[in-house]
């Protein structure tokens, strides 16, 4: 056994042991059910997954952002202690798929410049240290306008995909959409990309999983273009991910001469039926745009826990396990909002990524 693969088999067995850490269903509803921040704080000190990160709180005075930040270094913390095992290709996907991360924080600095509706500590206390991300923070966070932060960038991966977006901008251009589906884009290419170098084992098992989202990616910004910014088919195609799987322009283009999104989806779910049932079952909501968000995700939940379950520990088990976590740490900061704001819990429950019992059976499923 080479050193890299018995280092894949380790890593996946670790991922095994913390993937027992994550939440039950029943303490998904313990949380769903408490009645303050603090109360949610008190109980995440008592689980593994989340103890080392948030045992230097006061649970009698804490912060929301600073509970959020806590339970998303979790994940971060998790992956670094497995970033420093990582060599060659696979280092590289991991550092890509971290990457993910820093994009989110690069947007937010990118909506703070546009609406500045919150002030600049505040901002700064959001943006928690991302694990091999070389942006330069406190630089970005001096920055006054649009054309300052491209400057600030111009010795990153960003630079270059973001001068036309940032051009538009400075024109006039009043919606930030262009500029974050590029960011976006660079992200999930730079993966996608990534994954095909991988061995022929890893490569068959985990290209299905990022291949589906660069698929739903698609799809979904195909959605946006059409329906919210009135895009020609063409305009919207030139903002499509560089890279595909299984759902091509020629789809797009026959899917856009369909009459409204009912005949639409109708043609997706002609090629693709699993995903013309997302889109179809979400746009039903009442809250579409979420339940859309939440269904994606969700459909990548259950690809992820198919994979973690499948055959000898690897690099592929730890990559599930991470995309898990990290779908639980996006349920419990939503759960957190729930809570502050005392929506009803079995309605909030119906738009959680993770799937929890409810009289036995998913309620989602």
């Amino acid at each position: 056994m080479s050193s890299s693969t018995g280092s894949a088999t380790a890593l996946g067995v670790k991922a095994h042991v913390l993937y027992s850490r994550l939440l039950k269903s029943d303490e998904y509803w313990t949380l769903l059910n408490s009645n303050s921040t603090a109360e949610i704080a008190s109980f995440l000190m008592q689980t593994e997954g989340y103890r080392n990160q948030l045992d230097m709180l006061m649970k009698e005075k804490v912060h929301r952002i600073d509970l959020e930040n806590a339970v998303r270094s979790s994940v971060l913390a998790e992956a670094e202690s497995f970033l420093f095992y990582l060599q060659g290709v696979w280092r590289r996907l991991f550092i890509d798929w971290l990457s993910w991360y820093e994009s989110e924080h690069l947007k937010s600095i990118f909506r703070w410049i546009h609406s500045r509706h919150i002030d600049r500590d505040t901002l700064r206390k959001r943006l928690f240290r991302v694990p091999g991300s070389q942006l330069p923070y406190e630089t970005l966070l001096n920055c006054r306008d649009y054309k300052e932060l491209l400057e600030a960038l111009r010795d990153t991966k960003y630079y270059a995909v973001l001068r036309e977006p940032v051009r538009r901008l400075l024109n006039g251009e009043s919606s930030l959409f262009s500029l974050e589906m590029a960011i976006d884009n660079l992200s999930e290419t730079s993966l996608y990309n990534d994954i095909k170098m991988l061995p022929a084992d890893e490569r068959r098992l985990l290209e299905p999983l990022f291949g589906s989202r660069v698929d739903l990616l698609n799809l979904y910004h195909f959605h946006r273009c059409m329906w919210y910014y009135k895009m020609t088919i063409e305009e919207t195609i030139s903002r499509m991910l560089p890279v595909k799987y299984r759902v091509k322009a020629h789809h797009l283009r026959e899917m856009a001469k369909g009459n409204g999104w009912e005949e639409r989806i109708s043609i997706m779910g002609e090629h693709f039926p699993a995903y013309g049932k997302i889109f179809r079952t979400a746009l039903e909501q009442e809250d579409r745009e979420l339940a859309l968000e939440m269904s994606i995700k969700r459909y990548h939940h259950l690809k992820a826990f198919a994979i973690l379950k499948n055959g000898i520990p690897g690099f592929h088990t730890a990559m599930a396990y991470f995309i898990l976590k990290d779908h639980e740490v996006t349920d419990i900061i939503r759960m957190i909002e729930d809570v502050r704001y005392d929506y009803d819990r079995r309605s909030a429950a119906q738009y959680l990524i993770r799937p929890i019992l409810n009289g036995g059976e998913p309620t989602w499923q």
